[in-house]
């Protein structure tokens, strides 16, 4: 083949190529657009904006900002609580587990050495850290646990188990009946999980992880709880 031929289909090939984008492109712009199918978003409810305030209480020093504030159990039927006299917690009559959204009036921090025989959610240590609290309309001083010391280290759980702010105020938009049964510790139909677990604390056991749509056990402070969900409303609430 000549030099002139061998250029001519080099060019030949050039442009066919060419031609093949160009109307690759063309078919492409004149198309109807097909929309990909949009994700649907799942919509926040009143709930779910709701953030409880962090305190990040990770020392002794810090800790005592608590003194003198009034704060509320969010770990609910969960802490162990005692009398508190004369400086000394009183580890051998316990009085019981603190129930859900108590508001407790703050006195003093203290440090205490539990039995080992005491069953303490929080690790016993060396020494725990104790919340010494009054309840509205009662003068007596109790203690629970809110954090423990091994060494030189400690470790504190206040964020978790307290509500630095009035939850009646957090969840505002809760109708009055649904406060009634979570301020009286009793759950009722049409409730969500939220505020069954806010009644009836967080010592809870259910075989499924499908949040809204299950059957969770309930501890509440030893009295037994079956609750029902569907689409995120008790549906059966049966006490034990």
């Amino acid at each position: 083949m000549k030099t002139w031929q061998k250029v001519g289909l080099a060019t030949l090939l050039v442009l066919v190529v060419f031609s093949i984008r160009i109307y690759f492109l063309w078919k492409e712009r004149h198309e109807p657009m097909v929309q990909k199918p949009q994700q649907q978003q799942q919509m926040l409810t009143d709930d779910d904006i709701v953030t409880p305030r962090k305190l990040y209480i990770d020392d002794l020093k810090s800790a005592k900002v608590l003194v003198g504030k009034t704060i509320w159990v969010q770990a609910g039927f969960e802490l162990d609580y005692f009398p508190y006299a004369g400086h000394s917690v009183n580890f051998a009559h316990k009085v019981g587990v603190l129930p859900s959204v108590q508001a407790l009036e703050i006195k003093d921090i203290a440090l205490a050495k539990a039995p080992a025989s005491i069953a303490s959610r929080i690790p016993l240590g060396d020494k725990q850290v104790y919340a010494v609290f009054e309840m509205p309309g009662d003068p007596r001083q109790y203690a629970t646990a809110i954090g423990s010391m091994q060494g030189t280290d400690s470790t504190y759980y206040c964020d978790d188990i307290f509500y630095y702010d009035d939850p009646h105020q957090m969840y505002k938009h809760w109708p009055a009946d649904v406060w009634q049964a979570v301020d009286q510790h009793q759950p009722k139909p049409g409730m969500n999980e939220l505020e069954v677990a806010m009644a009836l604390g967080v010592i809870q056991q259910s075989d499924s992880s499908s949040y809204g749509n299950r059957t969770v056990h309930y501890d509440a402070g030893g009295k037994q709880w079956n609750v029902s969900f569907q689409h995120d409303k008790a549906t059966s609430v049966q006490a034990q």
